[in-house]
């Protein structure tokens, strides 16, 4: 089903920031004070999607999130380790887990619509655009948010080398978001498919494996003129440039990962990028987003410019 975008929100860390967030959106509302900096990345994003005045009391919300408040997991577990049981933070235990933000991303936004929280590893966002073209697609919800977000620790820096994930070496940050509605808009979401491949828990799809999914997005045909990589790792460039030097005419590449750092959310931050570009196309232009997770995850992301 074709879904209209209404709306585009982006926090994401500038060229010289190194990937990091150095300065987090200013929110006017007092309560903001008390969010984690992953809802602050969020609520940013999504403000930022909403058009000036919009009545949000039925909006649905659907967040997406790959690794969840790392920082307040931390804080959480260190007063655990370090003092016992009795002295884990209830505080930080709220904040850690992957759903309290859409919740704290409701009551800011005054949503009594559906609530739905994603988690897919590095596929997440992607995920959470497929539930709500759902959810549009059965009367489920005139109008859906889909917010995106994932910061950077230690922690899962850390981790990523403990584990030799085989991930870039630039971990990243950022809250993407996206407004869609079943009105029609001057931007869509075309298509969004979601497929895994038998694979190793901490390795990405083989060339072979996500060679059919990438041609079948991008072959003529499709009306598909630019494409943004997924780019996760040398070898995933690689594997995913290959492949399109089959697709003739060449397609304009785009928009990889390199600009945001690499992050679960990433994905969603590049479908974000991606509409704004075709936005600034000419009417009938489309950019396919192509996206990775560790595991076997795969997503094709299609949004168009429509014609007039």
């Amino acid at each position: 089903m074709n879904v209209s975008i209404l709306g585009l929100g982006l926090v994401a860390p500038g060229v010289e920031d190194a990937y990091r967030v150095r300065a987090l959106p200013e929110l006017a509302d007092s309560r903001a004070k008390r969010m984690t900096r992953l809802e602050r990345m969020a609520l940013g994003a999504a403000q930022r999607a909403l058009p000036p005045g919009m009545e949000t009391r039925d909006l649905a919300l659907v967040f997406a999130t790959g690794y969840g408040g790392l920082a307040s997991t931390a804080d959480f577990l260190e007063g655990i380790a370090t003092r016992g049981a009795a002295f884990g933070s209830p505080i930080a235990f709220q904040q850690s887990v992957h759903h309290s933000p859409a919740g704290q991303l409701s009551i800011m936004l005054g949503s009594h619509g559906s609530s739905l929280t994603l988690s897919a590893r590095e596929i997440s966002g992607e995920s959470a655009l497929q539930v709500a073209t759902t959810l549009l697609g059965t009367g489920r919800a005139e109008r859906v948010l889909v917010v995106a977000a994932d910061e950077w620790t230690e922690t899962l820096a850390a981790g990523y080398r403990a584990f030799d994930c085989s991930a870039a070496p630039s971990l990243g940050e950022g809250a993407a978001a996206i407004l869609l509605g079943r009105e029609p808009g001057p931007l869509s979401v075309e298509r969004c498919t979601l497929t895994a491949h038998s694979c190793p828990i901490l390795r990405y799809p083989t060339r072979e494996q996500l060679r059919p999914l990438l041609l079948d997005g991008t072959k003529p045909g499709t009306g598909v003129d630019s494409v943004s990589l997924s780019a996760a790792s040398v070898a995933v460039l690689e594997a995913e440039t290959s492949v399109l030097a089959e697709v003739q005419p060449p397609l304009v590449r785009c928009l990889e990962t390199a600009p945001f750092g690499f992050h679960a959310s990433a994905g969603l931050l590049r479908v974000v990028a991606a509409a704004m570009h075709v936005r600034a196309s000419p009417a009938g232009s489309a950019c396919a987003v192509h996206g990775l997770a560790l595991g076997g995850g795969q997503s094709l992301t299609v949004v168009r410019h429509v014609r007039a």
